[in-house]
């Protein structure tokens, strides 16, 4: 399945099969690999906005090739002892999981009345059931080479878990401030500008972002407490207070919520293992003393990390502007939410759900003035048609905000020249923008409106010149992103488009697929400031809508054996433990106003997460320190 993925990928379809089956010997070869490596490139493996790809990315392709080598690994490796009672009832948890995600992607996929699949779909198609159920199914296949690397490995697979997430984490750090200081600035706290890094599913919106900080954060927490010297604490306070940045800069409430709790969570769990070891531990030595270094360290980390925090939501005007809104903004969730609920239609509904990945085209289709702002089709059968950009009809408020894009170079000095056919139905007003933009907040346009004639079949040609000078896109140090950006507004409810050229100064063309011949290969869209459609804004919630109220009995039950399980890992000194439980009752916490499950990357770092947790062996101690000094030193930490 990979290797076929791999083959019709718009990029790089000749070298991924080769790489995906290196990858794939690799993971089999390196049974812990695959736990390092997955976390660490999640935040990388997507080229949404380069490839068109929304239902699937690179990412899948990431975990199919761990998957496919992990898979012939087990098959030559029989287990070796009989799973103990509360591992058989954790792989029974699992199954049931399973067979309620199959069912409600079999009714999501019944509710939209097609089994056609295209690798372009948006979020009314089929694919789009898929694109949500991947998730979970992707992190319980992969359960059975998770369990066996934990049963033979414990110690190896906490070591690469937890570099693989400290990796993805400092790369997600290090895009948030290549965005900020790409486009609002990286001391700009008061610039209306939310960071997005390189989580593209958040182009119509939604937490994809924030679920990820909240899960990762508190393995920053942990580089920091279990820094062996003075080498390895500098690097790893610089991550913490990188990511006390990166959490900052989202203006999440949900985000400050779940971080927070995430982190306390972990320093508390730490402590209270850190107090019971002493209880039990051997005597302090003399040479147990904590280095003053680490003392001083820990107390300037402390106040950089409230110095950060002061500076950008007490100085900046941004986040107290959102917080005064919090009364309104809670409004408008209760009524989104009531309105949400309303979707469940009969009995069944309520029990199974309405089906994955079928909240947002039901929703737009049966609460009046909740429809999504914009869509793409292509008209015809065959190779090269036209697309049509299509808005919500009857509702002038939602023009403009739905955005057709392809990602082309930061624009360079000089004419550049855009061609273009249009028609339509009735009068059109299509808006074309160049823009210096990484993802939903431009920092620069060069916009122009074309009005299209009421004409019908008859199309109209346009040629359209864009002077680009440094005084609009001036130069900078930070490499920066740009689309071309068009808009639909006026009577007509659609707009056909085709044949789309843009030429730069240097006369190299810079659009691909302008005729639309290989669908909407390398075409990508975006909401702007209405996301409303897209996302219920509730963890639970998402849940009982889309795959019923059993489902989410099931979640939480099996949520809360993995925290339980944690609990007693902790108490049998595993030093990891407290983080990770930290981040999962931080996700779910930011879960009350935020969905999770439906950004497929890190709804799979989640369930990976969680599975991790219910399969890990509490009686086993991998991370538990091994001397006075090392416990001493903790103890002094937290």
């Amino acid at each position: 399945m990979g290797l076929f993925v791999a083959a019709h990928h718009p990029l790089w379809a000749a070298q991924l099969p080769s790489l995906f089956i290196a990858w794939a010997l690799l993971a089999g070869l390196f049974p812990a690999l695959w736990l390092a490596v997955v976390p660490a490139l999640l935040p990388l493996a997507s080229l949404s906005p380069w490839t068109g790809w929304i239902g699937g990315d690179e990412f899948d392709l990431l975990v199919l090739g761990a998957l496919a080598g992990t898979r012939l690994r087990l098959l030559v490796e029989a287990p070796r002892e009989a799973p103990s009672r509360r591992v058989r009832l954790a792989w029974s948890g699992l199954v049931g999981l399973a067979c309620l995600y199959l069912l409600a992607l079999g009714r999501g996929l019944i509710d939209v009345g097609s089994t056609r699949f295209d690798w372009f779909q948006g979020y009314e198609e089929p694919l789009n059931s898929l694109r949500v159920a991947k998730s979970f199914l992707l992190a319980f296949l992969l359960a059975p080479a998770l369990r066996a690397v934990l049963r033979t490995r414990p110690a190896l697979a906490r070591r690469c878990l937890i570099l693989g997430m400290v990796c993805g984490l400092a790369v997600t750090c290090a895009a948030i401030v290549w965005e900020r200081g790409g486009y609002p600035g990286l001391f700009d706290f008061s610039t209306p500008y939310r960071t997005t890094a390189l989580f593209w599913e958040m182009h119509v919106g939604g937490a994809a972002l924030d679920a990820y900080l909240v899960l990762a954060t508190p393995f920053a927490v942990y580089a920091v407490a279990h820094a062996r010297d003075f080498r390895h604490w500098v690097i790893a306070s610089l991550l913490a207070l990188l990511a006390g940045y990166a959490c900052l800069t989202t203006f999440s409430r949900g985000v400050y919520l779940g971080a927070a709790l995430a982190v306390l969570c972990a320093l508390v769990g730490e402590r209270w293992s850190v107090q019971r070891r002493m209880l039990l531990a051997i005597p302090a030595t003399p040479d147990a003393a904590v280095p003053r270094w680490r003392v001083w360290g820990n107390r300037l980390l402390i106040l950089a990390l409230g110095l950060e925090l002061a500076v950008i939501v007490g100085i900046g005007e941004f986040m107290g502007t959102r917080l005064a809104a919090g009364e309104r903004d809670l409004g408008g969730r209760l009524r989104h939410w009531s309105e949400s609920l309303g979707l469940l239609a009969d009995a069944a509904d309520a029990l199974f759900g309405i089906g994955l990945g079928r909240y947002p085209a039901v929703y737009s289709q049966s609460v009046p003035g909740r429809e999504l702002p914009g869509r793409l089709s292509l008209v015809g059968e065959g190779g090269a048609r036209p697309l049509r950009l299509l808005a919500a009809p009857g509702n002038p408020r939602l023009r403009g905000k739905f955005a057709l894009l392809q990602r082309v170079p930061d624009p360079s000095p000089g004419m550049h020249l855009l061609t273009i056919e249009l028609r339509a139905p009735r009068l059109a007003i299509v808006d074309l923008g160049l823009c210096r933009t990484h993802l939903l907040y431009a920092e620069t346009c060069l916009r122009r409106q074309l009005v299209v004639p009421a004409g019908g079949e008859q199309w109209h040609s346009f040629r359209v010149p864009l002077p680009v000078d440094e005084r609009l896109f001036p130069r900078s140090a930070w490499p920066r992103l740009a689309f071309l950006d068009l808009r639909l507004y006026g009577l007509a409810d659609f707009v056909d488009i085709d044949e789309l050229d843009l030429v730069g100064p240097e006369k190299r063309h810079l659009l691909a697929n302008g005729n639309f011949s290989d669908g909407l290969a390398r075409w990508f869209f975006a909401g702007h400031h209405y996301f409303l459609p897209w996302h219920v804004d509730n963890l639970f919630l998402e849940i009982v809508i889309e795959q019923g109220a059993i489902a989410l009995f099931v979640q939480l039950t099996l949520v809360g054996l993995a925290l339980r399980n944690l609990w007693t890992a902790q108490a049998h000194d595993d030093s990891l433990a407290p983080y990770l439980l930290g981040g999962l009752v931080g996700c779910l916490a930011l879960g009350i106003v935020s969905s999770v499950l439906d950004m497929p990357r890190p709804a799979f770092l989640f369930h990976l997460l969680v599975c991790y947790a219910l399969l890990l062996d509490p009686r086993r101690s991998p991370g538990a320190p091994r001397s006075a000094t090392e416990t001493t030193e903790t103890a002094d930490i937290v």
